[in-house]
């Protein structure tokens, strides 16, 4: 009885693991989505957004992430988030394979998890 309460509880633990990470990867989604729609239409002045603001920081760090990313890293995310590109299309445009356009989107994601969603 020991042993099935003792894998019934891994699994429990396993299974909470892998829905706050699949939060998290969600919520960095959201984040470069939002970085993508300022990329597209600049917010002009300052309607409110201050430094104490919780997104203001996300969106701050957020770009900042994408500062730091190499030109070729960076030229994929403004392609996929901000004009709506999809790995295919971007693959066809960077002279890549999917599978590398796809794995630069998701370390892109992950880092934006890591950093910003501590």
């Amino acid at each position: 009885m020991g042993k099935k309460v003792s894998r019934t509880a891994a699994k429990v633990r396993i299974e909470t693991l892998q829905s706050q990470r699949k939060e998290r990867n969600s919520r960095a989604g959201f984040l470069l989505e939002r970085w993508g729609q300022q990329e597209r239409i600049p917010i002009i002045g300052d309607l409110g957004a201050s430094e104490n603001d919780p997104d203001f920081i996300e969106d701050q760090m957020t770009a900042e992430i994408i500062g730091s990313l190499s030109a070729e890293k960076r030229r994929i995310a403004r392609q996929h988030w901000s004009e709506g590109y999809s790995a295919a299309e971007i693959a066809e445009l960077e002279q890549q394979t999917r599978s590398e356009v796809r794995q630069t989107l998701s370390l892109i994601l992950q880092q934006v998890a890591d950093k910003v969603l501590k």
